[in-house]
């Protein structure tokens, strides 16, 4: 059997094994919304997006683990300024970085997370306004990839109100059973499938400090992070700029704030215990 015939027998075996996903495909198509159900099949035959960059480096003796919307590109490119040949990898889990660099299991390893109210909140706000924050081939790159995440997570539209983002992040579809690696919970970001934490977890709310405590460990100089502020995307769009300024804490009413707690409850203890304090 070819490569491409084990995978989608393997994607058949995954929608299977899931009955609600077969009954919501049924539905899908006896309500004639054929995209609905190639949506909901394609959610249901994946899982978790536990692929997001990590970085290897021998010269550093350290494995990062990129976690979105947390600073990644400043720390990817305060590492990579510090060590040219570390080794970037996309698509692999923590477990599999580990058993393609056994070396690794000796390294300092590291993770920042930020409190899943504001990712929540950054990740709405992107969603919403993305086609606002570039132009040209970057910005038609940008709205591809957005719109694919629309294509993948049945009830996830650019359209949903932050308070039916957060009602969707609560449905089967917004759990992390299938999640992207953007709402996916933290927790399982940053560790290794057998849960594994790494060596050492900061904040973003406290980045100046905690990186510090990581430039430390690697012997790398006393210098700050490099800024990457994609807010300066929003320079072209001032309107759109201060409408999501202004509506954020509007937005993270006691309903919401709820619903986020039972939706990201693990992160928020794994946020109040990381830190160098």
């Amino acid at each position: 059997m070819s490569s491409g015939l084990r995978s989608k027998a393997s994607r058949l075996a995954a929608i299977a094994s899931r009955p609600f996903a077969v009954k919501d495909i049924l539905s899908a198509l006896a309500r004639g919304e054929t995209g609905e159900a190639r949506r909901v099949a394609r959610a249901a035959s994946g899982g978790p997006d536990l692929g997001a960059e990590k970085i290897v480096s021998r010269k550093l003796r350290c494995l990062w683990t990129c976690n979105p919307k947390v600073a990644s590109r400043s720390i990817m490119s305060a590492l990579l300024e510090a060590d040219p040949d570390a080794r970037v990898l996309r698509g692999r889990s923590i477990s599999e970085v580990r058993a393609m660099h056994p070396e690794a299991a000796e390294y300092f390893s590291f993770a920042f997370v930020r409190h899943p109210f504001g990712r929540a909140l950054s990740f709405h706000r992107e969603l919403h306004f993305a086609h606002q924050l570039c132009r040209g081939e970057q910005r038609r790159a940008k709205r591809a990839k957005r719109q694919d995440l629309f294509a993948r997570f049945p009830g996830l539209a650019r359209t949903l109100s932050f308070d039916a983002f957060c009602r969707w992040l609560n449905t089967r579809y917004g759990s992390d059973d299938f999640a992207d690696r953007h709402f996916l919970s933290q927790r399982l970001q940053i560790r290794s499938e057998d849960g594994r934490p790494p060596d050492f977890v900061g904040r973003l709310e406290n980045i100046e400090t905690d990186w510090q405590v990581v430039a430390d460990k690697l012997g790398m100089p006393a210098r700050p992070l490099p800024l990457f502020n994609t807010m300066a995307g929003w320079r072209a769009a001032p309107a759109a700029l201060k409408e999501a300024r202004t509506a954020a804490a509007g937005r993270l009413t006691p309903a919401n704030r709820a619903l986020l707690e039972a939706r990201y409850d693990a992160d928020c203890i794994l946020f109040q215990a990381a830190g160098a304090a």
